[in-house]
């Protein structure tokens, strides 16, 4: 017999296991190499029987000389401890899975995870295992510092909406506490909330007015305002917060109408409007005691006129006309001088009646309001050559000495801004009654107003004081044929 020809190996030699107990076909072996992960295969008795490539990239180490080594003297001790309990349940025939961090004896700590997948031999018994180990370090960081963040955010947000509700909570105490009614509206105009305020006001418990239009509790002279108002609102600049107060009449369960000062808040970024609404019942009662005191003094003023300057111009104007009535008998060349100095006086006696008159129109009855207007447009006529025209339908014996005084002052002060602005070649006075309103009604046929102009002017905002004054509305808009038409209504009661 040949003696063999194998050499004796060597002591402490590690002996290799047949390249058939690798057990990875050609495509999985492909696949490992490719992977940026930790794949290889292990024995029974924990010693690696294929590295792939990434050993190389983890730890400089051949991956070669790797294969007969055992686990615990490439991964070093500490590692071995924490992967042992691990490996002896896929060595029992269990797959895997773990995560932890490993420190190696080569290259830097790493948190991985890692899965175990026991290898049979042809008899089911476990020979080996698969192990791929990936690298999560960065993943977990990642998720370290996202926690982190996330946990600093969420800080933020419970600050942020502790402060915020502190802020809702000092609003609400500020709504609900205020002394005027705030009103929250949808974009159609109907109330979805209201504060305890608009009890006193409505006459009715707030949730007996939520979902219900605020035009329903407006006279129906102040509807079309009020929706035109509300429009404008709606349509305002993004910079605009709030609009300018505007006045009207509101109805009391009770049925009796208060005077009211509406504002319209703007929040562009939401789909409702904030309403301020303020009686003014006390302001409007102390307006009205006002304008009694100044239509006093002005009709004590016109007396005085009348009575005192008037008369004794009067008393020089006979004097003068005696005067130059004695010259032309003496044939005198004085003569055609004072009778000129006569008719002077004569004019200036008209112009002092004329103002008397104007300061203290003469009303003690309802029905002089219409001779007062009659009066008004015959002046207005002689002095300023302009037609004015007047008709009146219906009694007004009942209405109130002061209401048409300042109705008077309307027409005056209306006629005045006619002959200022409109460039018109007539207008005409209107007085009617509707129910139990008096409606006055001045056109013109002139170039008619500016949508936003004239309406802020001095004498637009007497008048409307002066309608407010009586509880009334007064509105100026331009006709269809042209020109302008300002309607001032008056409540009146029936006497």
């Amino acid at each position: 017999m040949k003696p063999s020809s194998k050499k004796p190996a060597r002591p402490g030699a590690r002996r290799m296991e047949p390249a058939s107990h690798v057990r990875l076909s050609s495509a999985e072996l492909e696949a490992a190499s490719a992977l940026p992960a930790l794949v290889a295969v292990l024995d029974a008795e924990r010693r690696y029987r294929y590295c792939n490539p990434a050993f190389r990239v983890w730890f400089g180490l051949d991956p070669q000389s790797l294969v007969g080594r055992r686990f615990e003297e490439v991964a070093g001790e500490a590692v071995h401890e924490v992967v042992r309990p691990h490996v002896e349940a896929v060595l029992a025939g269990r797959e895997v899975s773990f995560e932890a961090l490993f420190v190696y004896r080569h290259g830097p700590a790493r948190q991985v995870n890692v899965h175990y997948t026991p290898q049979h031999d042809g008899a089911g018994r476990v020979i080996g295992y698969v192990s791929l180990t990936v690298d999560v370090s960065r993943q977990r960081e990642a998720e370290m510092s996202l926690r982190r963040l996330t946990a600093e955010l969420e800080a933020k947000v419970d600050k942020r909406t502790h402060e915020l509700h502190q802020t809702i909570e000092a609003l609400q105490a500020t709504v609900q506490g205020a002394p005027d009614t705030v009103l929250v509206l949808d974009a159609s105009g109907c109330i979805i909330n209201a504060n305890p305020p608009a009890r006193r006001l409505f006459g009715l418990a707030p949730e007996r007015i939520l979902g219900q239009s605020l035009s329903a509790f407006l006279p129906a002279s102040d509807v079309e305002d009020f929706s035109e108002f509300f429009e404008e609102a709606k349509r305002s600049s993004p910079d605009i917060r709030s609009t300018e107060p505007r006045q009207s009449l509101l109805r009391h369960a009770s049925g009796s109408l208060i005077p009211i000062e509406v504002a319209i808040g703007v929040s562009p970024r939401l789909d409702h409007f904030t309403a301020f609404i303020r009686d003014i019942t006390r302001r409007r009662n102390l307006e009205a005691e006002l304008m009694r005191v100044a239509v006093d003094e002005r009709r004590h003023i016109a007396q005085d006129l009348h009575d005192s300057l008037c008369q004794e111009i009067s008393a020089v104007h006979f004097a003068v006309v005696a005067l130059a009535r004695r010259l032309a008998e003496a044939g005198s060349a004085e003569a055609g001088t004072t009778r000129k100095i006569g008719h002077m006086i004569e004019e200036t006696l008209d112009h002092a009646r004329h103002i008397a008159h104007g300061l203290g129109p003469v009303m003690e009855e309802g029905d002089d309001l219409v001779r007062a207007l009659r009066r008004l447009a015959r002046t207005t006529e002689d002095l300023c050559k302009m037609p004015c025209g007047i008709v009146s339908s219906g009694h007004f014996a009942d209405v109130d000495r002061d209401v048409g005084t300042q109705l008077y002052y309307i027409t005056q002060e209306a006629l005045n801004n006619v002959l200022r602005h409109a460039q018109a070649s007539r207008m005409d006075i209107r007085l009617t009654r509707d129910g139990g309103d008096v409606v006055l009604c001045i056109t013109d046929n002139g170039r008619g107003c500016h949508p936003c102009g004239e309406s802020s002017g001095r004498g637009l905002r007497f008048m409307r004081y002066r309608a407010a004054a009586l509880n009334g509305s007064l509105r100026l808009r331009n006709r269809p044929s042209g020109g302008t038409e300002l309607e001032c209504r008056v409540p009146v009661e029936a006497s």
